[in-house]
């Protein structure tokens, strides 16, 4: 039997959608989203050029109410000869199973397009409007650019974030915070576990996380301490400061390492540097706690705040060093998709119910 996913790309599929759009002038759309009707005909005579003559956009309300339109009009309306397009969202597979989805060329999901795992509706107009201007990228591309705010410099349109959302707080280059924040469930850390015996602060349950981690670690034959945890907004302005000042000024140099106050991972008590127990490496990446540490923070709750390969979403360079605590299931998650923080925030947080987190 045929799976899902290889049905609606098979060359089969592919040549339906290719006949029934070259040899079809009008179309009927059925969409999930009501009240954006109008959003939906500017995208689609944007997508059809003039082409097609799209003759009614309804807005059913929800998966299930789109699964009745189509069991209730079909593919064709008889008195106009419009066929009928029914627009689901790429999570339409959480409803049904795929066995028990609609097998048409007019039931378009958009996941099974890939109009990518990330998509998100809010962004479609955005999409468009990109794709229109840089045809080199590939939709995956663009959904991350979009998402993670980066058709944008670093440092413009930036909003505050959003502070109740505890470990799922974001502080990066377009999210800010103030320098009130935060104001509870920082701890005072015993200074042992920082690499000059000096005392600093985290967030209580990233300080539990650690300790288990830093434990597990010692008993498998392998040790680091830390080097930097919190830091208040005015100590990030001295910090910021103080490597502009290295760079001669260039805040472009100094921002490839360095977060201007209100935008560092820092001050939100979930971030810290680690290095190596005996300071015998100074690129934290070539020791052997490393080794250890990358494959197993996830199980902690831990992540690579800024990876490699991934500097032109994050804006920083690769730190092997810099540790961030979002939980075991976030982390998780990061680390077997090999996704950066940005990308699991803008979907996962940001867009999809946000205060049912656990």
């Amino acid at each position: 039997m045929q799976e899902y996913g290889d049905l609606m790309y098979s060359d089969d599929a592919n040549a339906a959608r290719y006949f029934f759009l070259r040899t079809t002038n009008d179309i009927n759309f059925f969409v999930e989203d009501k009240d954006k009707e109008y959003e939906y005909e500017e995208i689609f005579d944007r997508m059809f050029e003039g082409k097609y003559r799209i003759n009614s956009i309804f807005g059913v309300g929800g998966k299930e109410q789109l699964k009745d339109r189509f069991h209730e009009f079909g593919v064709c309306d008889p008195e106009s000869n419009a066929i009928n397009i029914y627009l689901a969202d790429g999570d339409f597979d959480i409803l049904l199973t795929p066995s028990a989805m609609i097998h048409n060329q007019n039931f378009i999901y958009l996941k099974a397009y890939n109009i990518e795992t990330y998509y998100i509706d809010d962004y479609l107009i955005d999409y468009l409007n990109y794709y229109n201007e840089h045809k080199d990228k590939t939709f995956k591309e663009i959904v991350t650019i979009i998402n993670t705010h980066i058709n944008n410099d670093f440092y413009t349109n930036t909003m505050k974030t959003d502070t109740s959302l505890g470990k799922y707080v974001i502080l990066n280059k377009y999210y800010y915070a103030d320098d009130t924040y935060p104001s509870e469930n920082l701890i005072k850390v015993d200074g042992k576990y920082h690499v000059n015996g000096t005392s600093f602060y985290l967030n209580e349950e990233c300080y539990d996380a650690f300790l288990k981690m830093y434990n597990d670690a010692y008993n498998a034959g392998y040790g680091f301490k830390m080097k930097s945890a919190y830091r208040s907004y005015d100590t990030q302005v001295t910090t910021y400061n103080y490597w502009v000042s290295t760079e001669n000024g260039d805040k472009t140099k100094a921002d490839i390492y360095s977060a201007r106050a209100g935008f560092s991972e820092h001050q939100t008590g979930y971030a810290f540097d680690i290095r190596d127990y005996n300071w015998e490496y100074e690129d934290y990446g070539k020791s052997e706690s490393f080794k250890w540490v990358s494959e197993n923070a996830h199980k902690y709750g831990f992540i690579i705040r800024f990876p490699k390969g991934k500097e032109h979403i994050t804006g920083y360079q690769y730190e092997s060093w810099h540790y961030r605590y979002c939980g075991i299931e976030c982390a998780t998650y990061i680390y077997e998709n090999n996704i950066t923080f940005e990308e699991y925030y803008e979907y996962f947080i940001k867009y999809n119910n946000p205060k049912n987190l656990s």
